[in-house]
């Protein structure tokens, strides 16, 4: 895949991410460390941590089909990390990788972790112990574990394979999520149901957020949008198994969950701030904020519109602008890059092509800086700042949204005033290949060995 663009700087930042996702790939290694992680140590089961490789479950292993999903300095892949590098993955040629790891999360979920996929594994596909001590006691977010049900329905679109929606082992995991997980911890702390699951706040007894850096949330509008997106690719998998009325019931869910929120979650007195977490007293938080290395706000915020959960009007526009102008505060800027690669996204998705496109061009500026956890290098060795660029120019920028298993595209651009130009070759998902160029307003996609259509 290549992209041409008379935008320098967009042309150059393209290749340099394509190229850069190679250096991640593990597959076929032979004999390569497993555990390995924070100071250059081996973590084991019961947190037992090694200076040397000197138990059976630290000796080198062979690799499966896989690629580096979170820091740099851990021999490992991460659910959160994966499911946000998973397009830009697909873009560049790693299906069978994106199987392996998907099925390797999800075929670990059963009824002693709660029906949780494990945080984290080693590149053969073993447990990664220093964030799954065993299987009661290992990262647990909820905003990851419903990110994962709506890949398998993204990762199908993308490459048309039916094992997304099709295999017994995935389904199962799928509809675990969106029943037994979910109606277990709907009310497990603030004592009422509202279709609504909830945390402990520890990553380890369960977090209802992304945000490892603020307060407890019993709820959060990051596991609240990701649980949206959930169901609506359930509804979506029902579908394509024949289920309609199943499917009909999770869609009724869906928008169940967007109105409650909209309505009610999400509104608190005296502000038309979206309300991002619910505290265990039941106390509503609106304010973004930032004491030292905590914040209040981040990702818990960023995910209501990146997932469409909000509703478009006024009040969402403010919303964009109060995260956009709390990024750009070092005040309360987040300081780990990782929080930023969603900014392009959910920027793109509201049609704001500005926005997206200053923090693309942020995050590359950043690339060669140390990143903020040293021992992981400088900020371009952090796997998600490539893949999401790549993922963010095909699906952002270029606003391209395929159905392979049926050979449809559709080009809806968002390109910012600077970009006028856009030609992208050889972009492939399941059986198809074409080439898109985005010329002066005029959108040309050509099937390899067929004559150019026009499409939207």
């Amino acid at each position: 895949m290549r992209l041409e663009s008379s935008s320098r700087f967009l042309q150059d930042a393209f290749r340099w991410a394509v190229e850069k996702t190679g250096q991640f790939v593990v597959t076929g290694t032979r004999s390569g460390p497993v555990n390995k992680g924070e100071g250059g140590k081996w973590y084991g089961p019961g947190r037992r941590v090694l200076d040397a490789p000197t138990e059976p479950w630290a000796q080198p292993r062979d690799y499966q089909p896989a690629f580096w999903a979170g820091y740099y300095d851990r021999t490992a892949y991460y659910i959160r990390d994966f499911v946000h590098q998973a397009a830009g993955a697909y873009l560049v040629g790693l299906e069978k990788e994106l199987f392996n790891m998907f099925y390797t999360f999800v075929s670990h979920a059963n009824e002693k972790t709660g029906w949780f996929a494990p945080w984290a594994f080693n590149f053969d596909n073993s447990v990664y112990y220093m964030d799954t001590p065993n299987e009661t006691e290992f990262v647990r977010e909820l905003t990851a574990q419903f990110e994962l049900v709506e890949t398998a329905y993204r990762l199908y679109l993308w490459s048309g394979d039916r094992r997304y929606v099709e295999d017994e082992v995935i389904f199962n995991f799928i509809q675990k999520t969106l029943t037994e997980l979910t109606d277990r911890l709907d009310g497990a702390v603030l004592g009422e149901k509202n279709g609504i699951p909830e945390g402990f706040g520890h990553i380890f007894r369960i977090s209802a957020t992304y945000n490892e850096r603020g307060f407890n949330a019993a709820e959060a509008a990051d596991s609240i949008a990701a649980l949206y997106q959930a169901i609506l690719a359930y509804a979506n998998i029902l579908k394509l198994r024949g289920d309609s009325r199943g499917a009909v019931v999770q869609h009724r869910r869906a928008e169940d969950l967007k109105e409650y929120f909209n309505r009610e979650w999400s509104v608190a007195e005296g502000t038309d701030r979206f309300v991002y977490a619910v505290d265990n007293t039941g106390t509503k938080h609106f304010e973004w904020e930032k004491n030292g290395r905590e914040i209040h706000g981040g990702e818990t915020l960023m995910f209501i519109p990146l997932k469409q959960l909000s509703e478009p009007g006024e009040r969402n526009e403010r919303l964009l602008d109060y995260i956009h102008d709390c990024q750009l505060d070092p005040r309360t800027r987040g300081d780990n890059i990782e929080s930023l690669t969603y900014l392009p996204d959910l920027f793109f998705r509201s049609g704001r092509a500005e926005e997206g496109w200053y923090w693309m061009k942020h995050i590359i500026a950043q690339k060669d800086l140390p990143h903020e956890h040293k021992t992981q290098g400088a900020n371009g060795d952090y796997p998600e700042i490539s893949f999401t660029f790549v993922s963010q120019v095909v699906e952002g920028l270029m606003g391209i949204s395929v159905d392979a298993a049926a050979g449809g595209i559709s080009v809806s651009p968002c390109l910012p005033a600077e970009i006028g130009d856009v030609r992208l070759y050889d972009l492939r998902f399941g059986e198809s290949a074409v080439d898109v160029f985005i010329e002066n307003g005029r959108i040309s996609v050509i099937e390899h060995g067929e004559k150019t259509v026009l499409r939207r």
